[in-house]
């Protein structure tokens, strides 16, 4: 966390009840920067899913993105947040015809046909549709098993052998089939992981091309350096016109924290700290084993070790173990860290908890900018 940021966030908890998000402008600009330096020749577009807070969508389409979508609703929010059909992929493996119909009405985007059986449906709804397709590279990478979507046994894109007659299905059914898509999973940091999968889309466009484009996917973990990226990436230059790349949890993740405050310590057969922030509000530690990092707003000369649990009657309503803190008092307020994607974005109604509040600094204000 930013020292001005940490400090903004301190005049924030003063006047505002918790639980709130709250982000950092210039993480995300830094983010996007750091990809566009390291690829000024490649097309981004932001998965939305990620964090598709409004002011969040605005400022990376001023900086030239596009929005990766998997959802009708995704999409839709992508056109009334100002991008273009154009300017939006929409993916993920079932495309109902409830939607394919909305999506005729109010503007087609590149699809991303994920089987036989999805090129058949967009063909009959959407004929003349831009569409790529994505393969399932049978591939192991080194991530959390919910965020592997490229093993075989994964139920995301199609197989090698299959892509030929998937092709065929998609042109006879005049969609204009402009390239190949790809994507290994989330929080990825091992370059290797990438050259593998990108290796092997490279010999199939070799194999069934020629194609315009190729997505190369996103799953950037935020420990990955772009530039480690770049020899993997300059040879599909040679293969295609454009490249393409989604990047999310990369661009927002560090911008964005949770603010919680602490309303006792109770011990059982362990000490809890019991905050008004849970997993109704942030599941990624429930989800996904997420141990995430803490950082108190308040000071203390006393510290102790804590499992900080939310307000829910479940017993997984637990953020994170033995979090070493100084001791609160009842209203002082901590920060989560790192929550600035998969937080607010996944936050449920479960138990009837509202929709988080969400506030964004620009360096001298904040401006509450509820998704």
């Amino acid at each position: 966390m930013r020292p001005a940021f940490k400090e903004a966030l301190r005049e924030l908890v003063a006047r505002e009840e918790t639980p709130f998000y709250a982000y950092d402008q210039a993480v995300i600009e830094r983010q996007a920067k750091r990809l566009k330096d390291a690829f000024p020749e490649v097309r981004f577009f932001y998965a939305i899913k990620a964090n598709p807070n409004p002011a969040i969508l605005a400022l990376l389409r001023e900086r030239g993105f596009g929005a990766e979508t998997v959802s009708l609703g995704e999409a839709l929010k992508a056109y009334q947040s100002g991008f273009l059909p154009a300017e939006v992929v929409l993916n993920g493996p079932v495309k109902p015809p409830g939607w394919l119909k909305k999506l005729k009405a109010e503007g087609v985007p590149t699809l991303v046909l994920d089987s036989e059986a999805d090129a058949r449906r967009v063909a009959e709804y959407l004929p003349g549709a831009e569409v790529l397709i994505r393969v399932n590279p049978a591939l192991a990478v080194h991530t959390h098993p919910h965020l592997a979507t490229g093993k075989g046994e994964s139920q995301f894109g199609v197989p090698p052998a299959a892509l030929e007659r998937v092709l065929e299905v998609a042109r006879a059914g005049g969609l204009k089939v402009r390239g190949l898509h790809l994507h290994l999973g989330s929080s990825l940091n091992s370059p290797e992981d990438f050259a593998t999968g990108w290796g092997l889309l490279a010999e199939l466009l070799r194999e069934f091309g020629p194609f315009a484009v190729a997505d190369l996917g996103g799953g950037f973990g935020l420990g990955l350096k772009p530039q480690a990226l770049r020899p993997l990436v300059r040879p599909f230059f040679d293969l295609v016109e454009e490249v393409w790349m989604e990047p999310g949890r990369f661009l927002v993740a560090e911008a964005g924290v949770l603010v919680a405050r602490a309303w006792g310590v109770k011990e059982t057969k362990r000490r809890y700290l019991l905050l008004d922030a849970g997993m109704t509000l942030f599941i990624r530690p429930m989800l996904y084993g997420v141990d995430p990092m803490v950082q108190p707003l308040y000071e203390s000369p006393e510290t102790g070790v804590f499992d900080l649990v939310g307000p829910a009657c479940e017993s997984t309503d637990v953020l994170k173990r033995d979090a070493r803190l100084p001791v609160p008092k009842e209203g002082d307020a901590l920060a989560i860290l790192e929550a600035g994607a998969y937080g607010a974005s996944m936050a449920s109604r479960y138990l009837q908890t509202p929709p988080p509040k969400e506030f964004l600094f620009d360096g001298t204000n904040w401006q509450r900018v509820d998704g």
